[in-house]
């Protein structure tokens, strides 16, 4: 169960469990405010929930209001629960709704039975609380390994949404200094507060990609660009880089090392990104040919993480395999490139 517009994370992972995901979001364009959406996400989740009675219940955690909403019910019905919790969960990312929730972001988490955190940091934080936690990254869902576009001038595609965690200034800077290499921008610029006219001719803004178009956008990429300045995000556009068989630039944390073993790692700078997208043009071949050993790398730490999630659950009170909620999403599945709404970012 998720409040978000983003519904491609829970879908992807209740698949994986054997169950089905419920996204509850206003509809239309335009974002409501935040009271708004959680009054209209409110009723509809604890009916559904009152409707279907799942034995288990994983919630998208932020928003923490989701999180206590899911526990309260979810414990009315006898289910087991289970937060999806994503770093801006913990205030981080620039999270500051977040951030002054904390207090109730701790108790809802030593109430649940498991939380899901995206890496290592986070799961000491809830192990700090008295709770135990789960590090599960994505799941492959429909991305296939395709074809590298083979084209002589390379088009690299940044994943963002102009969130406070993303350093898209930096690498706009940096595609200045790099004229030869073109770079699409994914997210809504509207208010970030930059033109089209004054981006350097390399630069090409996209805008949200719905998740059709972002899929299309990502096999269209000879490379994909996924930066950070939280370190302990593990951002989903580059792990569908990786599912993809996309070279990948991704930030230089520890943490990203350690899940993107192939990818090329920059410091959040624009001559250390600049540097790192010339050296992934001058080592373009050997790069693209890496992508199946990384993609293989993944799935080999994907199913670890799976049988785990699996493992801890049939630890709990309910059956994993019955976790059933209703596949049918109240908003479009839409994708702005990162999770950090909808995956770990």
């Amino acid at each position: 169960m998720a409040w978000g517009a983003v519904a491609g994370r829970s879908e992807e992972l209740a698949a994986a469990l054997g169950g089905t995901a419920r996204c509850f979001f206003p509809p239309g364009s335009r974002r409501p405010p935040v009271l708004a959406r959680w009054m209209f996400s409110t009723p509809l989740t604890v009916a559904h929930v009152l409707h279907r009675r799942p034995d288990v219940l994983v919630v998208t955690n932020p928003p923490c209001p989701a999180a206590l909403v899911g526990w309260a019910i979810g414990r009315l019905v006898g289910a087991t629960v289970v937060l999806d919790s994503h770093p801006g969960a913990f205030g981080a990312q620039g999270d500051r709704v977040a951030a002054r929730l904390q207090p109730l972001h701790r108790w809802v988490t030593r109430h649940a039975d498991l939380s899901i955190v995206a890496s290592q940091e986070w799961l000491h934080a809830v192990e700090a609380w008295g709770a135990e936690a789960v590090v599960v990254h994505e799941a492959p869902g429909d991305w296939r390994p395709a074809p590298l576009p083979g084209r002589s001038r390379l088009r690299l595609l940044y994943v963002g949404r102009f969130a406070a965690d993303e350093p898209w200034r930096a690498l706009i800077d940096a595609a200045s200094s790099v004229p030869e290499i073109d770079v699409a921008v994914t997210g809504d610029a509207r208010g970030a507060g930059i033109a089209a006219r004054r981006l350097p001719p390399n630069v090409t803004l996209v805008g949200f990609l719905d998740a059709t178009r972002y899929q299309e956008a990502v096999y269209d990429a000879d490379a994909i660009v996924a930066l950070t300045t939280e370190p302990g995000s593990i951002m989903r556009a580059a792990c569908e880089a990786v599912w993809a068989q996309r070279p990948l630039v991704v930030s230089d944390w520890p943490a990203l090392r350690a899940a993107f073993p192939y990818a090329l790692h920059v410091h959040n700078d624009p001559a250390a990104i600049a540097a790192g997208l010339r050296q992934l043009a001058a080592t373009y071949p050997a790069r693209a040919s890496q992508t199946g050993a990384a993609r293989d790398r993944q799935v080999e730490r994907w199913e670890c993480q799976r049988r785990r999630l699996t493992a801890s659950l049939s630890l709990l009170p309910g059956d994993a395999a019955a976790g059933a909620l209703d596949g049918q999403s109240t908003a479009p599945a839409e994708h702005s490139g990162t999770e950090g709404v909808a995956g770990f970012s």
